[in-house]
């Protein structure tokens, strides 16, 4: 009994010291998101709508040139579409909370990386709005017939000045987001990000 507690105090000291070289950083990031619809029941007449997003980052930096980043950002998507003469534009806001593995280059002064890794999304609002012809700006909640979450993919590239950063990346949709599973519907995002860290 006296040896497991030995043995259990050592390996938390040792897990304590490795932690302890694992530098943490947090901060802001935040920026445009050029969305957009695709998948085989949307219409090929989908065009982007700009939003924007913004939230936060915490950033474990491994030994070497590898770091993990989980981040919870409030994210604006969607797409305009016109079919028989009215535009519908949707427009949808989520939580993504991408979690991604880094891999810093080894170049100097600046930190190029590259990374990819899971998105999970959850929807807070879905709207629909109704131009053209006799109708003007109707706008209706469809939040009911998407689903509450939305599961991606995210690669990216970026550059690390000093407390600075500057990302591009892509966020692909793997799930469709219609609720009942009837239409094929996905999300696609380009996102051009700016952060700070402290």
């Amino acid at each position: 009994m006296k040896k497991a507690a030995i043995l259990i105090l050592l390996l938390l000291i040792f897990s304590a010291m490795a932690f302890a070289q694992l530098g943490i950083s947090k901060g802001l990031i935040g920026g445009l998101n050029m969305a957009s619809l695709s998948g085989s029941d949307v219409s090929s007449d989908a065009k982007s709508l700009t939003g924007y997003a913004g939230g936060v980052f915490l950033e474990f930096n491994i030994p070497g040139p590898l770091s993990i980043e989980a981040e919870a950002l409030y994210s604006m998507k969607g797409s305009k579409i016109t079919v028989n003469n009215y535009t519908n534009t949707y427009n949808y806001t989520y939580v993504d909370i991408p979690v991604l593995l880094k891999y810093f280059l080894p170049i100097p002064v600046v930190r190029p990386y590259i990374y990819a890794g899971p998105s999970y999304s959850i929807l807070l609002s879905a709207k629909q709005k109704v131009e053209g012809a006799s109708i003007t700006n109707i706008e209706v909640d469809v939040k009911d017939v998407m689903t509450k979450s939305d599961i991606g993919a995210v690669v990216g590239l970026g550059v690390r000045f000093s407390i600075l950063r500057v990302d591009a990346r892509y966020n692909l949709g793997l799930s469709t987001i219609d609720k009942s599973g009837t239409y094929n519907m996905y999300n696609r995002v380009a996102e051009l990000y700016v952060g700070i860290e402290f």
